[in-house]
């Protein structure tokens, strides 16, 4: 059953500054034409598309090139950083347990009607 992932917009600035610095991939075109190219979006939610496991898999790419980026000296720099991050360890810790067999992700999956 195909399902969607609904995340909120400050999640979304999270994950819109971590692809727009590491463009990389197509699933990264993919994710910023579900969340928006612009910097500021205007809606409060965001339907994203692509498949839990493969969102999951980006998130974590993401996440682990955020993690090797060097510390940088603008201070503005560092602290949207370190709220990125901060907010997705509180939703990996608040998240539901993973389901046997298949990989999990801190976001909520909903079935689409």
């Amino acid at each position: 059953m195909p399902t969607t992932t609904t995340i909120t917009k400050g999640q979304r600035a999270g994950i819109y500054e971590l692809v727009r610095n590491h463009l990389a991939f197509a699933e990264d075109v993919d994710l910023l034409a579900d969340i928006g190219w612009r910097p500021d979006e205007e809606r409060e939610s965001f339907e994203l598309t692509m498949p839990v496991h493969d969102l999951a898999e980006l998130l974590n790419r993401l996440h682990d090139e955020a993690e090797r980026m060097p510390a940088r000296s603008c201070s503005s720099t560092s602290t949207r950083g370190e709220a990125i991050q901060s907010e997705f360890r509180q939703d990996k810790e608040t998240a539901p347990p993973r389901r046997a067999g298949r990989p999990g992700t801190h976001l909520h999956a909903k079935a689409q009607r």
